[in-house]
């Protein structure tokens, strides 16, 4: 799925995460940790959402082609997780288990 080049590109920047790491103070690491994973995780989203859509990233309309997928894929993500988070918050968290209850029960 990934080509030898994202491979080298996702090494490349772990490699300047680490480097920038070892040059700064402890508190700075957890920072540079978190940098590191949303760093990663847009790139292999871009790569994933763009995969098999046949776009040219050496002209300017591919490049804009590729943008509008990515940022639509990204929105709709989001969009996916308030319908999750709503249907959590719509669940009833207030009942009792009944398990427990008869477990209780019958000490």
């Amino acid at each position: 799925m990934l080509s030898w080049f994202h491979i080298l590109v996702i090494l490349a920047i772990c490699a300047i995460v680490f480097i920038f790491v070892k040059l700064r103070y402890l508190r700075h690491k957890f920072t540079w940790i978190i940098l590191l994973i949303f760093i990663l995780l847009f790139y292999i989203g871009f790569v994933i959402s763009t995969s098999g859509k046949g776009i040219n990233f050496s002209s300017v309309d591919g490049m804009k082609t590729a943008i509008k997928l990515y940022l639509s894929w990204l929105v709709h993500g989001f969009g996916n997780l308030k319908v999750l988070t709503s249907h959590a918050i719509k669940l009833d968290w207030s009942s009792s288990n009944n398990t427990e209850q008869g477990l209780l029960d019958k000490l």
